[in-house]
């Protein structure tokens, strides 16, 4: 598959899911539906992603590690565009309906990349490689259209600002 070139995420409360739309390089559409099920089992995959960049790794206290993954996410975001419109494509590998994602594939690549595979019932989806500075603007968009639902879901990533309020240490002897 092409590299995503563009991720349009929001929640249609009409269906109560996230239509999740991506076009590529290459102009072709994909279109998805996420399910309030289906998200509460990515979250913790994807924090766990976020966790294992190389930069965030490399530090062994939670606390650090968590400031370095938002001072990676707010790094992401000021080199999106988040204000350019769609291009929808007439392409549409997938057909018009957008697949219901009940599966996901995911497999940790070199210097913090992560491939997603987002798969239907039978087996129908795309395979994504995602760069660290994507799968933080992924999670953004995930985690907007999760707040804007009222599915009271936890925050997917914390903000740079939760981070400044000093959290007690805990040691385990």
């Amino acid at each position: 598959m092409a590299a995503p070139a563009q991720i349009q995420i929001r929640y249609i409360q009409e269906e109560d899911r996230i239509l999740m739309r991506m076009n590529t390089v290459a102009e072709e559409e994909f279109r998805f539906w996420l399910t309030r099920r289906f998200l509460t089992r990515l979250w913790p995959v994807l924090q766990e992603a976020l966790m294992s960049s190389p930069s965030v790794k490399q530090h062994s206290d939670y606390n650090s590690r968590q400031a370095i993954m938002a001072f990676e996410h707010e790094r992401a975001q000021s080199k999106a565009a988040f204000n350019h419109p769609f291009r929808e494509s007439d392409h549409l590998p997938l057909g018009n309906d957008p697949l219901l994602v009940v599966k996901a594939g995911f497999k940790h690549q070199d210097k913090g990349a992560l491939k997603l595979a987002l798969k239907d019932n039978a087996d129908k989806g795309i395979e994504l490689t995602l760069t660290n500075d994507l799968l933080h603007l992924l999670c953004k968009l995930l985690d907007d259209a999760a707040q804007q639902s009222e599915w009271k879901m936890t925050a997917l990533l914390p903000s740079i600002h939760e981070m400044q309020t000093p959290v007690a240490a805990h040691q385990l002897n």
